[in-house]
This record gives C-alpha cells, structure tokens and sequence, in this order.
C-alpha cells in the first residue's frame, strides 16, 4: 500500500472561519443566503471553490568554498594527502526555514458573477488596513489523505498573511462561459507535519 504511485488530488485545504474578517462575513453572508442553497457561509463558499495548492521545495542547502581537502586513499606512501585548493561543498549555515520560499498558491475556481474574487479581494483590503487585528497571523491546516479518503498527515502553516492575489482581465471576446481560475499567495512564517493515526 505504502509503494503505490501518490494521487495529488488527496488533499483537504479549507480556510478556517476567522480568515474573513466578520464584516466581509455579514456583507456576502446576505448576498450567498438570497437564494436557497447547499451551501450557506462566505467561508463554504470560498472553500467549495478550491481547485488546488501549490507548496514550495527546498532550495540553495549548500554552499561550495575554496579550501584544501585530504585525499582518504591510502595507496601512497610517505606522501602527504593533502590536494592544493579546490571547491568544496558542504552544508550553509543558518535556519532551514531561510532556504524556504515561505509561499503557498491557493487556485480557486472563478465563480458566478466572481463572488469568490471580491470577497477575497476585501478580505485583504480589511486585514491590510487593520492588520493589527491580524498581527499574528492566521493558521492554516492541510490534509493529506491516503487512497482511502482517510486523513494521514496534518500540515500546519503558522502565522500566514494574504501576500496577494491576480489580476483580471475584462473582454467582450470572452462572451461564453469557460472554466477559470485565479491564485491567491500566502506568505507563512513556519511549518509543521503531523503523522495521523484515525481508525
């Protein structure tokens, strides 16, 4: 079970309730319960429409210097194993966290009338000009599941902040409808992973 290919859609990513800040929440909450439907909170709304995350590696680990290095072969004899200057990699020095592009992408589905778009365009005007509301941030938690639908693995980003959001583009020469989509960045300071054990 455990060597079989991974499937990247086996993941749950939903924002908590306090990532719209209340007032943004009673504004759509109006606009979402006009009409009778399955879904009835901004936050749902905004969760349904998740299409994908995009989680960054690791990079730059190493750092190659100039230095002299011993040669470990033991064939020579009465020679000193000492090589002239030569590049060296070992690892850098610091916090990991630094070699870290502290970023996810959330896509999301581009809804009617791109209800999803404006409320997440002021949710970040709101936190932005009040971000001393936010000032620690907000945890965000992502489920790996296994092929059963069972959660494995529990990801926490700590501390994340709205870094940004796309553009739009208006055109008279997209006048039928097509499936689309835009991102939102999430800058987070620190990460955590969970092993599950749920029977």
């Amino acid at each position: 079970m455990l060597s079989l290919s991974p499937r990247y859609d086996q993941f749950r990513l939903l924002l908590p309730k306090e990532f719209l800040p209340p007032e943004v929440t009673e504004k759509w909450q109006r606009k979402i319960n006009k009409d009778s439907a399955v879904i009835t909170t901004p936050i749902d709304y905004l969760n349904e429409s998740i299409r994908g995350v995009t989680f960054p590696g690791i990079q730059d680990l190493t750092v190659t210097q100039q230095q002299h290095s011993t040669n470990p072969i033991k064939r020579t004899i009465g020679r000193i194993n000492v090589e002239p200057n030569q590049n060296n990699t070992t690892y850098a020095t610091g916090n990991p966290l630094d070699k870290i592009q502290r970023e996810i992408t959330i896509k999301f589905r581009m809804n009617q009338g791109l209800y999803n778009y404006w409320m997440l365009y002021e949710a970040i005007f709101y936190r932005y000009c009040k971000h001393e509301l936010y000032k620690d941030g907000t945890d965000l938690e992502m489920y790996i599941l296994d092929e059963d639908g069972t959660r494995c693995a529990r990801l926490t980003l700590q501390q994340c902040h709205i870094a940004g959001i796309d553009g739009l583009e208006f055109s008279f020469d997209k006048s039928d409808r097509q499936v689309d989509e835009f991102s939102i960045t999430i800058s987070f300071n620190n990460l955590d992973l969970d092993l599950l054990d749920e029977i």
